[in-house]
């Protein structure tokens, strides 16, 4: 296999660029100041998280990188993705009058993921100069924090008490490991830690056992690898090393697999895999190109970190770092990012371990308190089955399915309030009581059941569940009305007393319309969420830390209801505070303060889904019983040249493609969707147009938001005139504005 590895490589080497790292790009836009990305290979436990300065980081040790005259550490926290979407990162750091470029992935070698780290040296000067550059390994970098966790750096290891809990293979920091040299590698106690390569020709090499003569601790460097590379002007020379998530005997076949394996070969089947992958997606091509990357590699951040346990069953971690772990609210949210987006194969694999979390009285739990998981399993069950219409998969599910709504039924009797338990998640809303959330997600749940059961034919069970769908919406509606009340008229976290964080509360009226979205309670708490914002996004906390995926379910609301210009800035907002590679944190970071979190690493898989979810949604919605287009687009995206192509979007009711070609005064728009005759489409003309005429059609009235018209059959095109306002709202305006606000506050910019 190897050598038929080798001969891909050798024939597509130069094509794809890959023969030393690649020139470097203009330098992204990116938000953190330390930013953190994960390396992994689908389907593994074990991964690396590339640290701030640009350092591989595992369960068994850290490989950690020095260049330039004076061998000083990297520090590169500016990084690219392949294609803006391949899980193949780019960075380097220049020293003097040369550059020091890393390509970095992780691939399968000897059964076991391992990095693949290629630097290629490079002199950008006029004259001759010598290159240095030095590998090393030590335990672990990061300050200590009070909590014994080091910072930017996942704790490890961790053994799960069962399957899904939070895991991370690896070992405990001990004093007496002895450090070596083996033929091209780097040896703790026999065991290989890293590969290194040999010299290239005139270039010195100098082998350092330890680095230094005090203490041990755990950032003590062992196993230096220096190299002095003359380069002529121009001239580059590439250096490759490879990382193994465990240590492999030195000696043994495996590390001999491990110092053979092809840098280029892996690439390439690696990008071949991911490519396969994105091609049964819905496929994007739009205006703004960090919009579609953000959109791809979004999906890439939700995919990369899943595993496969030894029985074939698939878990869904939030990411490979200190979110290794699985839980209901988020996986279910990941997983119908994944059907929103097409990727049914990997969805129904993640569903399939929901069950796991079912107890034997029915109710669906991953963790003591947070009962709101119930009902996010049931909804993205729910969701599965419409979405694809498996049969095979809705009849195996539907006897979890009526445990779990017998469950929720029985729970409810036995509640005062005739509402989902109080629970005390000691996580997000941070207040016991019965929770807004927790019944705003029973309702989804159930709704997603009740369409599922219609969709299989099982009317009796489609009746039985939309009575208790009904009994239940008519509780919460009276019981969060009265709360909202007493609260001036906004949804509070918590129903039967006071405290509490926003979480829950925001989704009332999607992705189930528990409330119309136009109703006055719903307007209230949209706006008391929006006047916690600071830097567009929604803050979490007493001290309003920005939380970067938590208003998402403001911007889904206002999309429902019309609001396309708070749609369109907010996810402007979202994605000017990403880092370079597209990736989203939780919360922990101040407004205007210094951009960093050392706990929460990003990439964050909860945000990469609703990245997802809401770019989906404002090209194609379902709702009314029919498919609403282009709900919400970018002023920006209206200009002559600048096409939206949406091909093969997944909908409840059948596969769509529909573009926008904007042309000098108006635009085509096209669609052609493959669903039932007679199922209505719709097409929302953008905010951004004035003056718009549709020849022979008379548009319909729509007090407060732009109308949205009803298309002339499943597949057309119609010829549409316009005027569009030379300033628009964009993503770099946005960025932009950002930076002069940080500026203004005396703070260092996101750049």
């Amino acid at each position: 296999m190897r050598s038929r590895l080798t001969a891909v490589a050798a024939a597509f080497a130069v094509a794809l660029g890959v023969a030393g790292a690649a020139p470097t790009q203009a330098r992204p836009y990116g938000f953190l100041a330390t930013p953190t990305d994960q390396l992994a290979v689908p389907g593994y436990v074990a991964g690396f998280e590339v640290t701030p300065e640009g350092f591989l980081y595992g369960g068994y040790g850290e490989l950690v990188f020095r260049a330039g005259p004076r061998l000083v550490g990297l520090r590169a926290p500016v990084r690219t993705l392949e294609g803006g979407r391949y899980p193949v990162l780019r960075y380097g750091q220049r020293f003097g009058g040369a550059r020091y470029d890393l390509d970095v992935f992780a691939s399968i070698v000897a059964e076991q993921p391992v990095a693949f780290v290629r630097v290629t040296l490079r002199n950008t000067s006029a004259r001759p100069l010598r290159a240095r550059w030095a590998v090393g390994v030590r335990y672990s970098g990061g300050a200590l924090k009070a909590n014994g966790v080091r910072r930017f750096r996942f704790p490890r290891p961790i053994v799960p008490e069962r399957p899904g809990l939070i895991t991370q293979p690896g070992t405990p920091f001990a004093l007496g490991w002895s450090y070596g040299f083996g033929a091209g590698t780097i040896v703790r106690d026999g065991g290989v830690l890293a590969t290194f390569a040999p010299a290239p020709a005139g270039a010195a090499v100098e082998l350092q056992r330890r680095e230094g003569s005090g203490a041990v601790r755990p950032s003590t460097t062992f196993g230096l690898v220096e190299y002095d590379v003359p380069l002529a002007p121009g001239a580059r020379r590439t250096l490759d090393f490879r990382m193994p998530s465990a240590p492999v005997p030195d000696g043994s076949i495996a590390a001999a697999e491990l110092r053979a394996a092809s840098h280029v070969a892996h690439r390439i089947a690696l990008l071949q895999r991911w490519r396969a992958t994105f091609a049964r997606a819905m496929a994007l091509e739009l205006p703004e190109r960090r919009v579609q990357e953000a959109y791809y590699a979004s999906l890439m951040h939700i995919l990369l970190p899943r595993y496969e346990l030894p029985g074939g069953t698939w878990v869904q971690p939030v990411n490979k770092l200190r979110y290794h772990a699985f839980w209901l609210r988020d996986a279910a949210i990941m997983t119908q990012a994944l059907d929103l987006a097409g990727l049914h194969a990997e969805a129904r694999e993640n569903l399939a371990f929901f069950g796991e979390w079912q107890r034997d009285n029915g109710q669906f739990i991953s963790r003591e308190g947070q009962l709101d998981g119930h009902g996010q399993a049931l909804w993205a069950i729910g969701e599965h089955i419409v979405r694809t219409g498996d049969s095979a998969f809705a009849r195996a599910m539907l006897p979890r399915l009526d445990r779990a709504i017998a469950w929720l039924h029985r729970a409810r009797l036995a509640d005062p309030l005739g509402l989902v338990p109080e629970s005390d998640p000691r996580d997000n809303e941070l207040v016991a009581g019965h929770l807004a959330g927790d019944d705003f997600w029973a309702v989804a749940g159930l709704a997603a059941a009740v369409d599922a059961a219609r969709m299989l034919g099982e009317t009796e069970r489609a009746a039985l569940w939309d009575a208790e769908l009904d009994a239940l919406r008519t509780a919460v509606r009276t019981r969060v009305g009265a709360a909202a009340a007493r609260n001036g008229g906004a949804i509070p976290a918590v129903l039967d007393h006071s405290g509490g964080l926003d979480w829950g509360n925001l989704w009332a009226a999607w992705p189930a319309p528990v409330f119309d979205p136009a109703a006055p309670i719903v307007t209230a708490t949209l706006a008391h969420a929006r006047h916690n914002f600071r830097e567009g996004l929604a803050t979490y906390g007493e001290f309003h830390n920005l939380h970067h995926y938590l208003g998402f379910r403001v911007f889904q609301t206002e999309l429902v209801r019309g609001e396309q210009a708070r749609v369109v800035q907010g996810l402007y907002d979202s994605l000017a505070h990403t880092t370079n590679t597209h990736g989203g944190f939780e919360t922990g970071v101040r407004p205007y303060a210094r951009r960093s979190v050392d706990d929460n690493l990003a990439p964050h898989g909860w945000f990469a889904a609703v990245l997802v979810a809401l770019v989906r949604n404002m090209l194609v919605r379902e709702r009314d019983g029919g498919i609403e287009l282009l709900s919400a687009l970018p002023g920006r995206w209206l200009a002559p040249g600048r096409a939206t192509i949406v091909r093969n979007a997944p909908t409840t009711s059948g596969a769509i493609d529909v573009s926008l070609r904007p042309v000098r005064g108006g635009a085509v728009l096209r669609w052609n969707a493959a669903v039932p005759e007679g199922t209505p489409l719709w097409w929302r003309l953008p905010a951004s147009a004035r003056d718009v005429r549709v020849a022979g059609v008379a548009l319909p009235a729509s007090p407060g938001r732009p109308p949205a018209l009803r298309l002339p059959g499943r597949a057309g095109d119609l010829r549409i005139a316009w005027r569009v306002p030379a300033r628009t709202s964009s993503f770099d305006g946005v960025t932009a504005a950002l930076q002069r606000a940080y500026r203004q506050r005396g703070a260092t910019p996101p750049d």
